[in-house]
């Protein structure tokens, strides 16, 4: 009968247990304040800038917009003008978004939009740093992307700054490799996981700026 390696095959098997490991910063939870109709605000949300140096996030930036308005509208706690609204109002007076970073240009097209306020922010850092940690014949990769991004509520009128918030987002994977070629986890993606970390972001941004509305 053919005898097997036990020290081997449980550290094959410990490895196994931890195929393709994978995890995220939190999304927090905050009390928000639940306004009546009458009392909420109307709010545009501006296109992000990339901030972080490296332009290869500028196509990756451009779904955290989209993706606040979507939690946004989840907190109940805002009127959300429609994307397609605003960008036709700053195609009529031959705008682009970081246009409306200059007060008066975002108070002339906040009056034209009806809204209250417009929501800014920007990516201010991505950073992807690896790690490595051997078990005699194995060791495992770690790949961790970290980023923050910025955001601010701003009272077109007054140029006030009704809310702010800056969240820091990670992803960390890892996977194993023993005898230097067997594989054990998916690939590491430097994009998806920066999307990820947006996706995060955005929600995290949503509960912040809700909750610091007044009530």
């Amino acid at each position: 009968m053919k005898k097997t390696n036990k020290p081997l095959a449980a550290l094959l098997a410990f490895a196994f247990m931890l195929t393709g490991c994978y995890s995220t910063s939190e999304v927090v939870s905050r009390k928000l304040p639940k306004n009546s109709e009458d009392r909420k605000i109307n709010v545009a949300v501006v296109d992000f800038a990339n901030l972080s140096g490296d332009s290869q996030n500028d196509p990756l930036i451009s779904s955290i917009a989209g993706n606040l308005v979507s939690e946004l509208q989840k907190t109940r706690s805002v009127r959300l003008i429609e994307r397609q609204r605003l960008e036709s109002v700053l195609s009529e007076l031959k705008l682009g978004m970081s246009g409306l970073v200059d007060p008066k240009n975002a108070k002339e097209v906040g009056n034209q939009l009806g809204v209250d306020a417009m929501l800014f922010g920007n990516l201010s850092s991505v950073k992807h740093t690896s790690s490595k940690q051997t078990i005699f014949i194995m060791y495992r990769e770690g790949k961790k992307t970290e980023t923050t991004v910025d955001a601010r509520l701003v009272n077109v009128e007054t140029g006030e700054i009704i809310a702010s918030s800056r969240v820091n987002s990670y992803v960390k994977q890892s996977k194993w490799v023993a005898f230097g070629f067997a594989k054990l986890g998916r690939n590491y993606d430097k994009n998806a996981s920066v999307t990820a970390c947006l996706e995060l972001a955005a929600r995290n941004l949503a509960n912040d700026i809700a909750s610091q509305l007044p009530r």
